[in-house]
């Protein structure tokens, strides 16, 4: 079971260091208030209309057919209960005793509310159409801008930038522990990452422009050099990612076994004929995109899966009456159980490090169940005409923006958020670019497809209607 070494707080992160305010002055008195600080950060993610867009943002694939399947809102909100819960576990094994140390230092040092604030803003960057969107914006971005585009560092742009707390604030003043907790890959994009195993070159957790922002969340941590391994990340991301991950294998699994898209009946027998065609979807997606796929071997996995599933011996196809939503639900509640408690912290052999582990099998589990997703769903031959069509979409909308972004543009064609931050940067190709991608990102999958609807000509709308979609 290998473990992550993670530092201590040292005295100054313990004395209030984490609730320094991205954009506010240190000098500058605390707001009173009945809350803490993280808790006003919590409640601030919660609020933003960034937030509530995740709503009209699919996890997987959108409900229909009577099915109702997690969007980004409803896998946001689970993945920050779990984070929260798993940290104030963590606490009450350190009030019992059970965690001494510089692990007990470690786990008491951080605020279950900024865990639950980076739980919820984890996935705010996530674009429209999902992982395909975040594949085109990237491809299309890297003509103009060297820092690409992903996912997690647009959440991070997102807190520290475009959101809006008030007037004269940098995104929503959020303290430096829920920003540290936030950048799961605490590094910025190389396109060719000299050490780390390449981690630079895949996924990143901010931008250039972005770069003083990321020094305020990393105070305190050692610079980011290109040249030394990425740097370490946060107990409170850690967090966060695990509650990511385990939340994301429990409940899509669950959404595509009731919809009949994941035959977890036939998945929990050894030698069975399922268990041997997902070998095969497995080998295909290693052999489709081996950087993507997890770090296990695929008869791992196969067995993983197994053993999962055999927990609570699902024997039947999902029926929709009360004993099999009652099944699910308990089958649900105990592999999380499950996956909390492969998680824990002591102090290191080595002096002065916290190891943190998280045991290799139930890993590999929660790696197995987000794989029934990709073989079943993600990859299924059916979507690959859907998939096409929203690549073509987020390609034209690009086109079509970076073109009216231009200085001799229709500019009338842009919200006026956009036109806003294109003042001043008439000059600056990549700014001009970078206004494009977060016009892009920030859209619901509906609104994107109206609004391509619209600047292709693919339909008439009423002038109110009209003037609505551009607001």
């Amino acid at each position: 079971m290998e473990a992550v070494l993670l530092t201590p707080p040292n005295e100054e992160r313990r004395r209030g260091f984490a609730e320094r305010r991205w954009g506010v002055p240190d000098d500058e008195p605390a707001a009173k208030s009945y809350r803490t600080a993280q808790q006003r950060d919590r409640d601030r993610v919660l609020y933003c209309s960034a937030f509530q867009r995740l709503a009209y943002v699919t996890q997987v694939t959108a409900p229909e057919s009577g099915h109702t399947f997690h969007n980004r809102l409803s896998h946001s909100l689970k993945v920050a209960q779990v984070g929260r819960r798993n940290t104030e576990r963590l606490q009450h094994l350190v009030r019992d005793g059970e965690i001494a140390g510089l692990a007990a230092q470690l786990v008491d040092s951080v605020d279950p509310d900024g865990v639950e604030a980076a739980c919820l803003a984890h996935d705010l960057g996530h674009p429209p159409f999902g992982h395909i969107a975040e594949t085109v914006l990237d491809d299309l971005a890297r003509k103009h801008d060297e820092d690409g585009f992903e996912g997690n560092a647009q959440s991070f742009r997102i807190v520290t930038r475009l959101a809006v707390q008030k007037a004269d604030s940098q995104g929503l003043d959020l303290t430096r522990g829920s920003l540290d907790g936030i950048l799961k890959y605490p590094w910025r994009h190389l396109a060719s990452d000299p050490v780390g195993l390449g981690k630079r070159e895949r996924k990143w957790g901010y931008y250039g422009d972005d770069a003083e922002a990321y020094r305020f969340a990393r105070a305190g941590w050692p610079d980011e050099s290109d040249d030394e391994p990425p740097p370490e990340r946060s107990f409170q991301a850690h967090l966060m990612d695990w509650a990511d991950d385990l939340t994301y294998a429990v409940h899509d699994m669950d959404d595509f076994f009731r919809a009949g898209l994941i035959p977890l009946d036939r998945l929990g027998e050894k030698g069975s004929t399922e268990l041997r065609r997902f070998r095969d979807l497995l080998l295909d997606a290693k052999q489709a995109n081996w950087q993507a796929f997890p770090d296990y071997e695929v008869d791992d996995l196969v067995e993983a899966a197994r053993e999962a599933i055999s927990l609570h011996g699902i024997d039947e196809p999902y029926r929709h009456v009360r004993n099999s939503r009652a099944a699910m639900r308990a089958f649900g509640s105990e592999l999380i159980t499950r996956y909390l408690k492969a998680f824990s912290v002591a102090d290191a052999d080595e002096p002065g490090m916290v190891a943190l582990r998280i045991d290799d099998q139930r890993r590999c589990e929660v790696e197995a169940l987000k794989m029934l997703v990709t073989v079943y769903v993600v990859r299924h031959p059916g979507l690959a005409v859907v998939q096409h069509g929203q690549q073509r979409l987020i390609e034209d909308l690009f086109r079509w923006y970076l073109e009216a972004a231009a200085p001799r543009g229709d500019q009338r064609l842009l919200p006026p958020g956009a036109k806003e931050r294109l003042e001043g940067i008439d000059g600056i190709a990549s700014a001009r670019a970078r206004v494009v991608i977060d016009l892009i990102a920030g859209l619901t999958e509906s609104s994107a497809i109206h609004l391509h609807r619209r600047l292709s000509g693919g339909g008439t709308a009423p002038t109110l209607d009209a003037t609505a979609l551009i607001g």
